[in-house]
């Protein structure tokens, strides 16, 4: 389900993508943004920005769409961008595959049997 925010200092509204329409290449694009060579903080940052630039459908900003030029985000006031950050952390399981579930799609039900086979 798409959810939308208003933006505590522009009033502007932002409307996140359902994640349930995540696809693998837009989880790659996260990644793309984490720094691996960066303390917690900043690869915590990186990964944030990463969910932003992906989950970001549509915003009344006058701004270019952070999917098509990511340093949109840097454009905005720092207590609008804090909001989209909150408002992205509860996605943050989406940049990790799941290869615990018992779904029958999932990479755990494809795994070998003690037999080899």
């Amino acid at each position: 389900m798409e959810k939308v925010i208003t933006l505590p200092k522009s009033k502007a509204t932002v409307t996140f993508r359902d994640p349930d329409d995540i696809l693998q290449k837009d989880r790659e694009k996260m990644w793309s943004f984490i720094d691996t060579e960066a303390n917690q903080l900043l690869a915590t940052n990186s990964a944030l920005k990463g969910l932003m630039v992906v989950m970001i459908k549509s915003w009344t900003l006058d701004l270019i769409l952070p999917s098509v030029m990511p340093s949109s985000l840097g454009e905005l006031k720092s207590a609008d961008y804090d909001a989209i950050g909150a408002a992205v952390q509860e996605w943050i399981g989406i940049l990790t595959p799941d290869f615990t579930s018992d779904e029958a799609d999932s990479p755990k039900d494809n795994s070998i049997d003690s037999d080899g086979q």
